[in-house]
């Protein structure tokens, strides 16, 4: 098993890599994201996953918002998968560098998750698979916007590491995104996300999570950047049907 001190070495390591990624092409601008979630575990081994992403830009300029939807399967204490999940994403003009056409997104993903403690911390890993079809618009010849099927094909391969600390509900994780497809020239990592925050647990089921979140994302052309600084808030409600009610 790698030890917990070679984990943050290397958590530290891509952060600094991150933030090393600067140019003439670079803007910096705040984000301001709020998170919905909810697992209704409706078996001891299967639970439906549902989740709305509300996301934010320069002072609460509509960035992107998403719903997500999945099925997870629980292999054992440590190992959980979804086999199916879905995504569907509006994406927004905002900010410094803004797209010139709008193309929201249907995307199909799937996961694996292994979970295990080092002394006093939690340590999860996150590997997730994602097909992603995305709008292609185009100004055509009469003035008017072309391509609004969803034609533009891309995969993306996602990795994310967590730390959470139990006694006062610290969490720490770095998530880092590579893709690929016919419309993506850029193929080293094109999108890290850091995380550090605090939370509260009311009770087993209810949950609130907040703190720092750092996004460095290239655009798939590879040569304009965004690092984005602020916060993210997360409110998580589950839900458990193979208790009996009382």
């Amino acid at each position: 098993m790698v030890k917990l001190s070679s984990f943050v070495a290397l958590f530290l390591l891509t952060v600094q890599i991150s933030f090393a990624q600067t140019s003439a092409n670079t803007v910096n601008q705040s984000i301001e994201w709020f998170a919905l979630s909810s697992t209704a575990k409706v078996h001891k081994n299967v639970g439906l996953f549902v989740e709305g992403q509300f996301r934010f830009a320069q002072d609460l300029q509509p960035q992107q918002h998403q719903f997500r939807t999945a099925i997870e399967v629980y292999l054992s204490k440590k190992f959980a998968i979804v086999p199916v999940g879905y995504v569907y994403t509006w994406n927004h003009k905002y900010g410094k560098q803004p797209t010139a056409f709008i193309n929201n997104e249907h995307r199909i993903y799937q996961q694996i998750t292994y979970k295990h403690a080092s002394g006093r911390f939690n340590v999860q890993h996150r590997l997730r698979m994602e097909e992603r079809f995305l709008q292609s618009k185009y100004k055509a010849s009469d003035g008017g916007i072309e391509g609004t099927d969803y034609s533009d094909e891309r995969y993306r391969l996602r990795y994310r590491g967590l730390i959470y600390i139990p006694l006062n509900n610290a969490s720490l994780w770095d998530e880092v995104f590579v893709s690929w497809g016919k419309k993506v020239t850029y193929h080293k990592p094109d999108q890290n996300r850091l995380f550090t925050g605090v939370g509260y647990q009311f009770n087993k089921l209810v949950s609130i999570q907040g703190g720092f979140l750092y996004q460095m994302m290239k655009k798939s052309n590879g040569t304009l950047q965004e690092n984005n600084y602020g916060g993210m808030l997360q409110l998580t409600y589950n839900l458990d049907f193979t208790k009996p009610s009382k």
